[in-house]
């Protein structure tokens, strides 16, 4: 019975946010996805989990990095785990069962557009929740003015 509960745990559980995160700068990278279909992510090279990175308007500066985490934030069932100029590391909970979400932005080194990740912690299957909420992530940093309507993803696609 141990060896059963033991066995569920590890097939309903995901993986976290990305991992050897260093405790300054953003001289890394993002991680991918496992093979799950509970993640997307800009740095992945599998269609299935790529999300297109978020360009900004204009290159990444204070005024806008504490634009890109306040509509961050702001999303439904948002918290802030940590932030730093230029990285952002927030778990979202769904509103019913309280289901964990890691979700990540990492600006590139050219400071005109953002990657982002966002993974479910539990189950192998999301329902395309977590690319619905990096495309309305997108859609609120356009509303914002931070980022260009031209990164926005085709309408529908999920």
């Amino acid at each position: 019975m141990r060896c059963f509960a033991l066995l569920t745990e590890l097939l309903l559980t995901g993986c976290t946010s990305t991992s050897h995160v260093p405790s300054s700068g953003t001289d890394f990278a993002l991680d991918g996805c496992t093979p799950f279909l509970n993640c997307v992510s800009s740095t992945s090279s599998v269609g299935l989990y790529h999300v297109k990175p978020i360009q900004l308007s204009a290159p990444l500066d204070q005024p806008t990095w504490d634009t890109v985490k306040a509509v961050a934030k702001e999303m439904p069932g948002a918290s802030l785990n940590d932030s730093r100029f230029g990285y952002l590391d927030m778990t979202f909970h769904s509103d019913l069962l309280r289901f964990p979400d890691y979700f990540e932005v990492l600006v590139r080194p050219d400071r005109r557009s953002l990657d982002v990740r966002s993974q479910s912690l539990v189950g192998f299957y999301d329902l395309g929740v977590n690319r619905r909420r990096v495309e309305r992530f997108r859609l609120n940093l356009v509303e914002a003015g931070v980022a260009s309507s031209n990164s926005q993803a085709l309408k529908g696609a999920d």
